[in-house]
């Protein structure tokens, strides 16, 4: 069984002690305890743009199962240059609002946030992720799209959710599979490492490992180890 993954540092597991699995690893576990051999070939940080690039040049027909894992970068605006491919501008969020003094300093920069965040959202930015599962749709039938991870930071949150929403709803337009992170992760100290509010600690990797695990074998439209056992 050949799997290509693309997501960012979770997917191999960043921050973790020695030995602990990322969520990826644990997926692969249960794969090859149910019997299948597995090969596994990944790509992590890569922009909307590199991603689209990068899938261009796979022979992806040759994939028995391709995870995406898309974070809050796909809620960004997208411009598209001669050649089609989603180039994003990365807006800049304004840190430190603990540290105002005053109201109006506060409200300032609440006001700053605010027009940020709308310009995450615009109409370019879903164009942009229509353009990259319309490349893998020929393929949808072995693919998994992850929706982004939690951030326990209100802010990151709040951009993730609408990154979210927009997957989702582009997603079932299209007909691919998706896994809801927010079913089995939620943005709170718990599930994440100590004193870092952006990465997730072992047991939340592992509870996302085997919960990808269930949902690909039950997802409708996906072809699973079950039938691929039939052609090996």
């Amino acid at each position: 069984m050949n799997v290509l993954v693309i997501g960012d540092e979770h997917t191999y597991g960043f921050g973790l002690a020695g030995g602990n699995l990322s969520y990826i690893g644990h997926f692969i576990k249960q794969v090859s305890l149910a019997g299948q051999a597995v090969s596994v070939e990944a790509y992590a940080h890569l922009t909307m743009a590199q991603v689209s690039s990068t899938l261009s040049q796979l022979p992806l027909s040759r994939y028995d199962l391709i995870i995406l894992q898309l974070d809050h970068r796909i809620s960004q605006s997208a411009t598209f240059d001669s050649a089609s491919v989603p180039c994003l501008a990365t807006p800049i969020l304004p840190f430190g609002l603990q540290r105002k003094s005053t109201e109006s300093e506060w409200l300032s920069s609440l006001k700053a946030v605010g027009t940020q965040l709308r310009s995450l959202i615009r109409p370019r930015s879903k164009m942009a992720l229509s353009v990259l599962l319309k490349q893998l749709r020929p393929y949808r039938h072995n693919v998994l799209v992850l929706t982004p991870f939690p951030h326990q930071n209100w802010v990151n949150q709040w951009v993730r959710k609408r990154g979210r929403n927009l997957l989702m709803e582009e997603a079932d337009k299209q007909l691919f599979s998706v896994f809801d992170s927010d079913s089995v992760i939620r943005p709170q100290e718990e599930y994440f490492l100590a004193n870092d509010p952006e990465h997730l600690n072992a047991v939340s990797h592992e509870l996302l490992g085997r919960s990808l695990f269930d949902f690909y074998l039950s997802a409708p439209t996906i072809v699973t180890i079950q039938a691929i056992r039939k052609y090996y």
